[in-house]
């Protein structure tokens, strides 16, 4: 009857945060944007800045132009630099660059949400051109080699209303020689030689960018990981002693991204900042703690050529659990270099090295990994 209870608390807790968070993306969906109609009362109409066809300027795309799939994922430098000087260019100076062809960015994170490798962006995944109701959908698998552990992701996202993310991602992280140490600690045989973490995505954007101001999503990410529970129980509830409290939980986020056309030599930066609430021990591999903790996360994006992108991510993590000698360590800050490769305006293949620190019982620093992610 506990378990009933414990359950039909979980689904409820859920619910209501779910409830939440739609009716503060429905908000930022429909409230009319002042600051957005503001930095684009200077250009010639109503267009949308930041999704244009591939050479177009700002003028308001035509059906034949949003079934043409070279679709600008980017701003239109031209456009910015135009707005930025206080106007459209003297005459007789050069054609500005037209804006680089679509690219299938952002990545999937580890836990299935748009942004880079470990922490996310305040741009949505494939959002489809102006007045999509119903995105394509985008899919995606990435593994990384964590010291003795290996962990596989597949996710799937969703965008409705170039608002609103909806995305599901399912991850198996390997314990390696977890198990072993384990036993050479406790005497018990845990019996699992793997961990499955559900995530649940939600995210909207609640500010659209403009050329004074950043993008910003909020999200919300339910966790579900059945096999920490079975180890807390073969373990006679010895985790429960470390401060482990659920099987479950949800981070909530709040990110802030923009885009600077023409700073990273001539060609875009994209700088995103943001925190994170969270209950999770190694991003929910580790099950969930009794309290919030708040950290901070960030990355840099700088494209070397209109489909080669290097980044930088750092994701601030804080401890939930207590310290179990050769068993269970700290958790550390994570960072992460990615080089990304857009093969074609669908495809990109995303290649990584990380310093994670402590995971469970091994450091894991010089991890590696890639991600191969497909827009449809």
């Amino acid at each position: 009857m506990n378990r009933l209870d414990t359950q039909v608390r979980c689904v409820t807790r859920w619910m209501g945060w779910g409830v939440v968070c739609a009716l503060v993306v429905s908000l930022g969906a429909w409230a009319p944007n002042a600051l957005a109609e503001d930095a684009l009362a200077c250009s010639e109409g109503e267009s949308d800045a930041y999704l244009s066809p591939e050479g177009d300027g700002p003028a308001e795309p035509s059906l034949e132009d949003m079934a043409n799939p070279n679709w600008s994922l980017a701003i239109d430098p031209s456009l910015l630099t135009a707005e930025e000087a206080g106007g459209a260019p003297p005459e007789g100076a050069p054609e500005a660059a037209a804006a680089p062809p679509r690219m299938p960015l952002p990545a999937h994170n580890l836990q299935g949400v748009g942004g880079g490798l470990i922490t996310p962006m305040a741009y949505l995944i494939n959002p489809g051109p102006p007045g999509t109701q119903v995105g394509l959908p985008s899919a995606s698998y990435t593994f990384v080699k964590l010291s003795s552990k290996t962990a596989h992701v597949f996710a799937v996202t969703e965008t409705l209303f170039r608002r609103i993310e909806l995305g599901y991602a399912f991850s198996t992280l390997g314990l390696g020689n977890f198990v072993k140490d384990t036993m050479d600690f406790t005497g018990v045989d845990i019996s699992l030689d793997h961990v499955m973490i559900h995530y649940f995505n939600l995210r909207g954007v609640l500010v659209e960018e403009t050329p004074t101001m950043p993008a910003i999503a909020a999200g919300a990410t339910f966790m579900y990981n059945p096999n920490v529970q079975t180890i807390d129980r073969r373990l006679g509830r010895g985790l429960r002693g470390l401060g482990f409290e659920r099987n479950n939980g949800t981070d909530f986020t709040l990110t802030a991204t923009k885009m600077f056309p023409t700073l990273f030599f001539g060609k875009p930066l994209i700088a995103t900042g943001g925190i994170r609430f969270s209950q999770a021990a190694q991003i929910g591999a580790l099950g969930f703690g009794d309290a919030y903790r708040v950290t901070g996360e960030g990355s840099i994006l700088m494209f070397l050529t209109d489909c080669v992108i290097l980044g930088y991510e750092y994701r601030q993590k804080k401890n939930p659990f207590g310290e179990l000698a050769t068993v269970l360590g700290p958790e550390e800050d994570w960072h992460t270099v990615i080089l990304a490769f857009c093969i074609s305006p669908q495809c990109c293949l995303a290649l990584g090295w990380g310093h994670f620190g402590n995971i469970g019982n091994n450091d894991a620093n010089g991890t590696w990994g890639f991600q191969f992610k497909y827009d449809f």
